[in-house]
């Protein structure tokens, strides 16, 4: 049986849609003002524990590529989280202050409502955690 490209193109759409039908995505909108020249490799969301009052890694959110499109450059990554690994695409914003930062959407699976922070991580080892924190 033959099939049209278009048909394919659905297919592939549906099978990157479905996974997602039982996820509750949150999002955190995330300044790396090194991105660039400390060659980020990904970011650790932080929860703040109300049994210890500390913060405790959450979800590692690691980045696969940048690449270039005609909307701009897209980030690709994978969200891995107790609750679900999620891979998605996010459009990177320019830092205006500073050509090597961006701002980049995240999306990943939180469960509860919590209070979060990041930290960015590479080869050479991981930065503070962030001194904003967001409640989700």
């Amino acid at each position: 049986m033959h099939r049209s490209p278009w048909h394919a193109f659905r297919l592939s759409l549906l099978a990157l849609v479905l996974p997602l039908l039982g996820c509750d995505l949150s999002w955190l909108q995330v300044e790396i003002p090194d991105f660039n020249s400390k060659q980020i490799e990904g970011v650790w969301i932080w929860r703040l524990s109300p049994q210890t009052n500390q913060y405790q890694r959450d979800t590692l959110v690691w980045f696969q590529g940048v690449t270039t499109q005609t909307s701009g450059e897209v980030l690709t990554y994978t969200s891995y989280a107790a609750q679900a690994n999620v891979s998605l695409t996010a459009a990177i914003g320019p830092d205006p202050a500073s050509s090597d930062g961006v701002t980049v959407t995240l999306g990943f699976e939180r469960g509860l409502p919590g209070v979060f922070k990041v930290s960015t991580f590479n080869a050479a080892g991981e930065s503070p955690l962030s001194a904003q924190s967001e409640a989700l």
